[in-house]
């Protein structure tokens, strides 16, 4: 569920601003004197700041002009410079004010600091708007968090008996009533995200659908960021994106190296922490077993920031196929935005021949069964 694509909807409904000078004053309490605060655009890459502003009394000023590479108005995060927590909201023309506070949290293993807001933003009537659909966001987050603390037991058992590589106790618990109550519930949620992501696309769709755009619009960074995340690269018969990953060697291998002398490769993009890319490990294992003798490889790029978590990972799951950490922008190469992100490439042309959902699960075991045939 992601937030850019409602930031792109409401600056997209703004005629051209021709006042792109900003004036955001800040009075939050919690905040140490001297702490540097961001104003960073908010997206799924890594932007540089807009603008930087230092703490005195709990209280901060941003003044400038954006800069004619960016949209104005524009969705931007506030942040302690190198901490975890944002407060989002939309930047745009007049004066903006944020009052309330901000809660620093204990450092992380690594010593990051999580800060979290508690504040109000007046003079931007399009944070305003933004905040109905984040509302319909957290409506669905809340749903999430309800059905699985009901369900919990259940998902524990599975969990462990998935850890432990028993899959006769994992199908054994799969097939009580106490787990069919859990998938059912869990598909009317999915079913439940389809439905209100529709419905804001219909709501707006004079104006959402990036086809529906203007070439002026479509050029935009917002209206570029959008292509990003509904036509991602990827797609079935494009080439394959280049990539490079360095292996614990300190050795460099490219998309072609990781081909060579292969039928087809499955590029999977997965971290230590999402229990979705988890669950499909078996799957993906079982198809590695019945073809890896034909031709199939398999190359597994966490997206893991921390490496210390990933190794473990990697201890737990014994993947038997090429492992990396994703230190060289494999990712943003192929404009991952959430995971599991998978990739059946063709191994000899290096085309993509499916990938999101359709390179996962009886997906992919149907179009592997289809490509490898009787061989």
């Amino acid at each position: 569920m992601k937030n850019l694509l409602f930031a792109c909807l409401l600056c997209m409904l703004v005629c051209s601003c021709n006042s792109r000078q900003y004036k955001v004053e800040g009075n939050v309490a919690g905040l140490d004197d001297g702490t540097i605060v961001q104003l960073v655009p908010m997206s799924h890459d890594n932007e540089s700041p807009i603008a930087e502003a230092t703490v005195n009394g709990g209280k901060f000023t941003f003044k400038g002009e954006i800069g004619d590479s960016l949209p104005m108005p524009i969705c931007v995060n506030l942040m302690v410079k190198d901490s975890y927590g944002v407060e989002t909201f939309m930047l745009e023309k007049g004066d903006i004010t944020i009052e309330g506070k901000a809660t620093k949290g204990e450092p992380d293993q690594n010593g990051v600091i999580n800060y979290t807001w508690d504040v109000t933003v007046k003079g931007s009537p399009l944070t305003d708007k933004f905040n109905v659909y984040k509302q319909r966001r957290a409506d669905l987050d809340k749903l999430f968090n309800d059905y699985h603390e009901q369900h919990a037991q259940i998902i524990q058992q599975v969990n462990e008996a998935r850890m432990a590589k028993d899959s006769a106790r994992e199908k054994q618990i799969m097939e009580t009533e106490e787990y069919k109550a859990f998938d059912k519930v869990e598909k009317d949620f999915f079913a439940k995200v389809e439905e209100t992501y529709k419905g804001i696309v219909d709501e707006n769709k004079d104006t959402y659908l990036y086809e529906s755009l203007s070439p002026e619009a479509q050029q935009s960074w917002y209206g570029k960021k959008m292509i990003d995340e509904i036509m991602p690269a990827g797609d079935t018969g494009q080439k394959a994106k280049q990539l490079t990953v360095k292996g614990d060697d300190g050795k460099e291998l490219t998309l072609e190296d990781l081909a060579q002398g292969k039928k087809l490769l499955l590029i999977d993009f997965w971290a230590s922490w999402c229990g979705p890319c988890r669950k499909e490990i078996p799957n993906v294992k079982k198809l590695y077993d019945l073809y890896k003798d034909k031709g199939f490889e398999v190359v597994s790029i966490s997206i893991d920031k921390n490496e210390a978590a990933w190794r473990k990972a990697l201890q737990q799951e014994q993947l038997q196929w090429p492992n990396f950490l994703d230190t060289m922008g494999a990712a943003d190469a192929y404009k991952v935005r959430s995971i599991p992100a998978m990739f059946l490439i063709d191994a000899e042309t290096l085309t993509v021949i499916e990938s999101g959902e359709y390179a996962r699960g009886e997906f992919l075991a149907q179009k592997l069964a289809e490509l490898f045939g009787n061989e």
